[in-house]
């Protein structure tokens, strides 16, 4: 234990900007939400902190000033952030589709706790989002962000990140997946329901004797869970490919915080 005080006494420069990658990829993990108790999140990042801070011991001379060791933990953090918002897009993207059917179906006073952000979301919006989970944890997902991260030490140890303004535009560009991995899950369901809802204006002009309001609440809300019930038995086939383009993108943040 004391040649480990030592250890980290000696290299605490290193261990610190190690930490901060490491910590700011896992906030950014849809994995370790709020509902991940802090201690656990707070050990899983320094064992891996500890794990890899021997990759880059030794391989950069660290600055003696406290402001250019503060400016070497903003590209640390961007990078760990960069890695992370790759998956988190896919998650909003589930969530706003999921959003967008509650409240077609009547859903929008009917809220959960987020488990993410803490926040209240729709029911149907959970209910995707956690089997979008199963789905990232089911492939092993994280197992490659995790090779990632551990990569990038190894290529691109701390104080040699260079900012590329370049990348952050097309970061920004990945928010279209948010729009079109909602539309792709959910908009058969939500093209019923606004079938569903002109076949009840016809019916309410051609026989005005039947209470409509009464009788498409419960039709609605039941044809709405029907088809979303069938939808998830496709949402594999949806996410699997978009699981793999942000795997495949993974190399390229390395590039791109590399210079190149």
């Amino acid at each position: 234990m004391t040649d480990l005080y030592t250890y980290l006494w000696t290299n605490a420069a290193a261990f610190s900007l190690v930490l901060v990658r490491v910590s700011t990829l896992f906030f950014f993990l849809p994995i370790f939400g709020v509902i991940t108790p802090f201690p656990i999140k707070a050990g899983i990042c320094l064992v891996l902190t500890l794990i890899f801070t021997p990759l880059v011991v030794g391989r950069v001379s660290m600055p003696t000033d406290i402001w250019n060791f503060f400016l070497l933990l903003v590209p640390e953090a961007l990078l760990g952030m960069s890695m992370g918002l790759l998956v988190r897009i896919i998650f909003a993207g589930v969530q706003l589709g999921g959003q967008l059917l509650g409240f077609q179906m009547g859903f929008g006073v009917a809220e959960v706790i987020d488990p993410v952000t803490g926040a209240q979301a729709p029911v149907l919006s959970q209910m995707a989002y956690l089997i979008t989970l199963l789905l990232f944890l089911v492939l092993n997902i994280h197992h490659y962000f995790l090779l990632a991260l551990g990569e990038g030490f190894r290529l691109l140890p701390p104080g040699l990140l260079k900012l590329s303004p370049s990348f952050f535009l097309e970061l920004a560009r990945q928010g279209e997946i948010l729009f079109r991995l909602s539309l792709r899950i959910l908009a058969p369901v939500l093209a019923i329901l606004l079938l569903l809802q002109i076949a009840f204006g016809i019916i309410c002009r051609f026989v005005p004797q039947i209470n409509i309001m009464i009788v498409s609440f419960p039709l609605t809300i039941g044809v709405g869970l029907f088809f979303f019930g069938l939808t998830l038995e496709l949402l594999g086939k949806v996410l699997n490919p978009a699981f793999g383009r942000a795997v495949e993108q993974l190399p390229y943040v390395l590039k791109a915080f590399g210079g190149g």
